[in-house]
């Protein structure tokens, strides 16, 4: 499995370019759409952009979805439920509250809980985990023991929980939701350096 990481937009959140061995790819939170992501979408040697995924929908991680989706008008915008409708909201999105532009756009598929995405030779498993949003998701790939966790877990860490739709509960219960993994998987967080299972289990105040 490849995967390329790009911190773009205004708060550099995490972009992430994954692709299966037959080159079918997707990209995971473009928080911006620009010449760099553009460039490493080709670099990464994908013939064909399949997703783009949000696992949520704060303007930081979504920002380039809507141009993205213009340059690849067959690529499948995919959100969690509670969370598409700030696809195409400034005021859903935050990006109103900090005075942002936004570019509205709508997903094409709606993922909750255990549904499963197919990515070439690859399956990317959807786990709900509201808290920082309320339709916030962790993508988990079981053949290569990866997950991408966008704000939810962030190395030491968690995702604030003061925004719209935001909840210290929920946020606490979805945070655990890693447990179901092996030690050695490794976490791809919306911000910040990657991690693993293990190191968190055993530095993460919150998982402690």
């Amino acid at each position: 499995m490849y995967i390329k990481m790009l911190p773009l937009g205004h708060v550099s959140a995490n972009c992430y370019i994954i692709r299966d061995d037959n080159n079918i790819g997707a990209v995971i939170d473009p928080g911006d759409y620009n010449g760099t992501l553009e460039s490493a979408i080709i670099y990464s040697g994908m013939k064909e952009l399949k997703y783009i995924i949000c696992t949520h929908c704060h303007f930081d991680h979504v920002s380039g979805v809507s141009r993205l989706k213009e340059k690849y008008p067959d690529a499948i915008v995919v959100a969690g439920k509670e969370d598409a409708p700030a696809l195409s909201d400034a005021v859903l999105s935050v990006a109103a509250a900090f005075g942002l532009p936004f570019y509205p756009c709508y997903a094409d598929k709606i993922v909750e809980n255990g549904d499963v995405l197919s990515l070439g030779e690859l399956s990317l498993e959807i786990m709900s985990a509201p808290g920082h949003t309320k339709g916030g998701i962790i993508i988990y790939c079981p053949q290569e023991k990866v997950a991408f966790t966008g704000d939810t877990l962030f190395k030491g860490s968690v995702g604030r929980t003061d925004l719209y739709g935001g909840s210290h509960l929920q946020l606490m219960d979805s945070v655990k939701k890693i447990k179901q993994f092996t030690n050695d998987t490794v976490l791809y967080c919306g911000h910040g350096e990657s991690t693993t299972v293990e190191r968190e289990l055993t530095y993460n105040f919150y998982l402690l």
